[in-house]
């Protein structure tokens, strides 16, 4: 896990191998066949639960809320279970780089976030107005603490595509109409894991099969409420 007391650059981009504890356990659900994600009509309840949580965070981070739920219901239905519930708090306390919480934002993601929202000189500065809203925390339990709450969970992933959109709008490219583009870049990361340099805006951006299905689930969603661009 990244030291948050003593890195000064906030980058917290590496992914420390897991304890043998935590092999043991996923190896164990794995074999078992518990591994299964969770049931889309359990995930569209819990975001109708999450609605008025949903449009704060999207509107705290000026981000299309349909986009945010569109994102956390494919992340759901693809890479959450049970297992999430029970062992990632737990996992995440031995040192483990744990997704955790109602969007599945891994540790080092929202300790990541939270220093380029402060980061006035970083290329992933998105503006002052934004600046105060998630401070930089001093401990990984402090990452967890705010993880582990809904609301604010769903802040760090509004920001996530708030940073992933102004980036790319600052290298004259928008995508703020792209969910496929920003889906991708929300599940793949905003660094090349080949490079570790960041991705490289362009004019014509391809999907992975994460923002293929969320451009789907995306014009399920606008069809049961369609959006009003008067």
């Amino acid at each position: 896990m990244i030291d948050l007391l003593n890195d000064n650059k906030c980058k917290g981009r590496s992914r420390p191998s897991p304890a043998f504890l935590g092999r043991f356990i996923l190896l164990f659900l794995s074999i078992t066949g518990f591994l299964l994600a969770e049931d889309p009509d359990t995930t569209l309840q819990k975001l109708k639960e999450q609605s008025v949580n949903i449009e704060y965070a999207s509107k705290t981070f000026d981000i299309d809320p349909m986009k945010l739920k569109t994102i956390t219901y494919v992340e759901r239905t693809n890479n959450y279970d049970w297992r999430d519930e029970y062992f990632d708090d737990y996992l995440a306390k031995k040192g483990q780089n744990s997704s955790i919480g109602f969007c599945q934002v891994k540790m080092k993601t929202a300790y990541w976030i939270e220093c380029q929202l402060a980061d006035s000189t970083s290329e992933f500065y998105s503006g002052k107005m934004y600046e105060d809203i998630l401070q930089v925390s001093q401990s990984p339990q402090a990452i967890i603490d705010k993880l582990e709450d809904d609301r604010t969970n769903l802040l760090y992933a509004s920001a996530y595509m708030r940073i992933i959109q102004s980036y790319w709008q600052s290298r004259g490219y928008s995508i703020d109409d792209r969910v496929d583009i920003i889906a991708t870049i929300f599940s793949y990361g905003i660094f090349s894991r080949a490079t570790g340099e960041p991705l490289k805006p362009n004019a014509d951006p391809k999907p992975n099969w994460f923002g293929e299905q969320a451009l789907d689930i995306y014009k399920m969603f606008t069809l049961k409420h369609p959006i009003n661009h008067e």
